[in-house]
């Protein structure tokens, strides 16, 4: 059994929770305006704007799709499969007449 980690407990004082948004945020916090500041900036960016979100929708979007059309041309094609299948036999008999075939040994070589 791997060893248990330590859940990380959130601040618990005010000058934690400062240190914590500075070492979250990148810039130093002086003031409630900065803080006010840092959570209004959060607040308006939206991880759909992101780069990598928008490839990775992308990605996804077109997997699905693949995905999809594959599922239908597999259906499809065994759909066929069974239909085929599922045709009675029908034996035809053609009478067939014997074209006359002169033997090689049979011809004349005079001719």
């Amino acid at each position: 059994m791997p060893p248990m980690r330590k859940k990380k407990m959130p601040p618990a004082s005010r000058e934690e929770l400062i240190q914590y948004l500075e070492q979250a945020s990148g810039r130093s916090i002086r003031t409630r305006d900065d803080i006010k500041a840092y959570v209004e900036e959060m607040a308006a960016r939206k991880a759909a704007d992101e780069p990598s979100v928008i490839w990775w929708r992308r990605a996804k979007t077109a997997t699905l799709i693949g995905l999809t059309v594959f599922a239908f041309v597999q259906y499809y094609m065994i759909d066929v499969m069974v239909q085929i299948m599922a045709l009675r036999e029908t034996t035809f008999f053609v009478p067939v007449s014997m074209p006359m075939v002169k033997s090689m040994l049979e011809t004349d070589p005079k001719s």
